[in-house]
């Protein structure tokens, strides 16, 4: 009998509800997969936006270094609690950006373009001339010390890869729930519409959305902290390691 309902059900469904079905028939793999597509959108999407003119790159360089000067002024003459506010204030925004992705999920479309946006001016400033200038001037401190633009590359890399290892997947994972969530709203529109059998409720699929809600922003934390501590410090030694060669 279970078995016909379930056969009745999916005979019920449009050509993207059965996407919709098949995608999320187990809400954990259905999550991760989202979350990987994430995270291969942000990358292909960084690339691009290195690949994107200058005067564009200026431009988001430049919003992100108010943001820097935002964040220096917070934590000026805090001593030892200005590091500790550091990683609290850096993960403060990058939940925000998170929870406004996730808030995103009613125009569908929001989530991916969000998530791609954020690539696409993650790799328009790392590729600014300005960063590769602002390198140098840091590194002229050092005697003899001359860095070929691979160098640079590299330097750049380590300066990004500690904590974009958890803060990616982390927003990925935000994205992955509110693409689930747009889902949930065509499932609706579509029992509205009399083509689904069964209604679905927003407030079951969030709440089993939590758990991958908490992890996203675990990730966040820890990238937080990792921005902070670690990854200044493996930079530092990356460049001595350079300029040592």
């Amino acid at each position: 009998m279970l078995k016909s309902n379930i056969k009745s059900s999916i005979a019920n469904h449009t050509g993207r509800d059965r996407v919709s079905s098949d995608i999320f028939k187990s809400k954990g793999s259905g999550i991760k997969r989202l979350a990987a597509i994430g995270v291969v959108l942000f990358v292909v999407s960084a690339i691009i936006g290195s690949l994107s003119p200058e005067e564009v790159k200026k431009t988001l360089y430049g919003s992100l270094s108010e943001k820097v000067r935002e964040i220096e002024q917070a934590i000026s003459g805090s001593g030892v609690y200005g590091l500790l506010l550091l990683p609290l204030i850096i993960f403060g925004n990058n939940l925000m950006v998170s929870l406004i992705m996730l808030a995103l999920f009613p125009t569908i479309a929001g989530p991916w373009l969000f998530i791609a946006f954020q690539g696409f001016a993650t790799g328009a400033i790392i590729g600014y001339t300005g960063i590769d200038e602002s390198i140098e001037q840091a590194l002229s401190t050092i005697s003899s010390c001359t860095l070929s633009p691979s160098d640079i590359s590299i330097l750049k890399a380590a300066l990004l890869i500690p904590h974009g290892i958890f803060e990616i997947p982390g927003i990925s994972v935000f994205m992955a729930t509110s693409a689930r969530l747009s889902f949930t709203l065509i499932d609706y529109v579509s029992w509205k519409k009399g083509k689904r059998a069964e209604k679905p409720i927003f407030t079951q699929t969030l709440r089993s959305l939590l758990p991958a809600i908490l992890i996203g922003a675990a990730l966040l934390l820890v990238a937080a902290f990792v921005e902070s501590f670690i990854t200044p410090l493996v930079g530092f030694i990356t460049a001595i390691a350079l300029c040592s060669k």
